[in-house]
Parts: structure tokens; C-alpha cells; sequence
């Protein structure tokens, strides 16, 4: 299976393609429904290439294994880009409310890619044992294509593990955004909490000298406003804000 680019669709999701490989001596022919862009790519690389005649079908067979395992690296270079990108996104000051429909839609297309290249394993491991080797007349494969499709499932496990690391940043950032806005309201409660408490003192329905002066209300103005820049201080000298 061969991931290719849906023209479709955003022209970055992958999707599945089968590709066959029908190999005999001094011919290989493949089958497959669309384009593909590793055997695109190798086309283009071996254009002009004087040597490439030579090649026997196991070493034309394994080079086209070799570029189909060399797209899937091709994609998991991209899909590390933009893991980088929204980690940048992720630590600006106001990010983004899509980031997290980002990594889904990430998540979704790293699952594809894994789905269709753990399988390549059973085809691969069937050519590095000894009683299936290829028959003398084609030639024999490189025996590297086995050790190169670990590492590419490696490297999709990875992207994995990057994403859920993308994942933390930015639950960590909305989580320090909570944190900064319940400081603010915290800090919004403290400042006007002695006001509260001086209107609902004032506002007892009881008699005294103070409350005939009309003047005084000022005074309890003050209070409020004092009370809260001692508060404001108080929280500054702290660095609570």
C-alpha cells in the first residue's frame, strides 16, 4: 500500500492506495489505481540515468519498495512541520480557539499513515528470510528495506508521541489562561469586597449622629477608595499581580 495526496480534499491527506509489484527476469511491471508520488519521485531521480538499465528486476524491485518506504518519511517530515507550527501556535499569548480541532485532524491522518504501513511488515519480513528469497534469475533484493521500514514505523510512533506533546502545551496554556483570568476576578473581588462590606454597614437600619451629616457619605467614599489602594499595594508589593 502506497499513501498518496487526495487532490480532493485539502491536497494533504493521505490516502490508500494499493499498489502491486509483478517482478521476472528483466521485467518488472506494477499496478496501481492513480498516480503515486514515489514512483513520480522516482522517476524523476533516475531520469537521464545512464546505469539504471543495468539494474536487475530484484534491484529495480527493492528501489521501488525503497521510495515507497522513502514517502512515508516524506510524510511524516511534513506532518512534523506542522506539529512544530501549532506548538508555535500553541505558546502565543491568545492562541487560537482551532488548535484542537488541529491535532484531531492531525491524529486522524497519523492513524491513516500507520493503518497502511504496518502492514508493508508481513511483505517486507517475507524477503529477509532465507526460504523466501527471491528466485536466482531476478537477482536479490537489499536486504536494508526490513531495517528502513522499522525505522519509518518508528518514526509515525513518534509523531504520535509529539502530538500528545503538543496536546500538553496547549492544555497547559489554556489552563495558565484560566489561571490569569481568575487572578484578575480574585483581584477584582479583594478591591471591591470593603466597599461591599462599608455599603451593607452603612445601609443598617439604625440611628446614629453620623448618617445626619450629609456630608459624611464622602468620607465613606474615601474609605472605600483607600481600602481598596491599600489592597492593590498590598497585592503589587506581594506580586500577586
Amino acid at each position: 500500500m502506497e499513501p498518496a495526496k487526495d487532490p480532493e480534499r485539502d491536497g494533504r491527506t493521505p490516502v490508500r492506495r494499493a499498489l502491486d509489484v509483478v517482478a521476472g527476469h528483466d521485467w518488472v511491471v506494477t499496478v496501481h489505481d492513480g498516480p503515486l508520488d514515489a514512483l513520480e519521485h522516482l522517476d524523476a531521480v533516475t531520469e537521464g540515468e545512464t546505469r539504471f538499465g543495468a539494474m536487475d528486476a530484484a534491484g529495480l524491485l527493492a528501489a521501488i519498495a525503497d521510495e515507497v518506504i522513502a514517502d512515508y518519511f516524506r510524510l511524516v517530515e511534513g506532518i512534523e512541520r506542522e506539529i512544530d507550527d501549532l506548538d508555535e501556535r500553541a505558546l502565543r499569548r491568545r492562541p487560537r480557539n482551532d488548535i484542537l480541532a488541529s491535532i484531531v485532524e492531525l491524529r486522524r491522518r497519523i492513524g491513516t499513515i500507520r493503518r497502511t504501513l504496518a502492514p508493508h511488515r508481513i511483505a517486507f519480513a517475507a524477503l529477509a528470510r532465507p526460504e523466501m528469497e527471491l528466485h536466482d534469475e531476478l537477482g536479490r533484493p537489499w536486504p536494508g528495506l526490513t531495517d528502513r521500514l522499522d525505522r519509518a514505523v518508528e518514526a509515525v510512533e513518534n509523531l504520535r508521541d509529539l502530538l500528545l506533546g503538543t496536546f500538553d502545551i496547549h492544555m497547559g496554556r489554556a489552563a495558565q489562561d484560566a489561571n490569569e483570568v481568575m487572578k484578575v476576578l480574585t483581584m477584582l473581588s479583594a478591591v471591591l469586597l470593603p466597599a461591599v462590606v462599608l455599603a451593607g454597614v452603612m445601609g443598617m437600619n439604625f440611628k446614629l449622629p453620623f448618617f445626619d451629616e450629609a456630608n459624611n457619605f464622602w468620607l465613606v467614599v474615601a474609605a472605600m477608595a483607600v481600602f481598596a489602594l491599600v489592597i492593590i499595594i498590598a497585592a503589587r508589593w506581594r506580586r500577586w499581580i
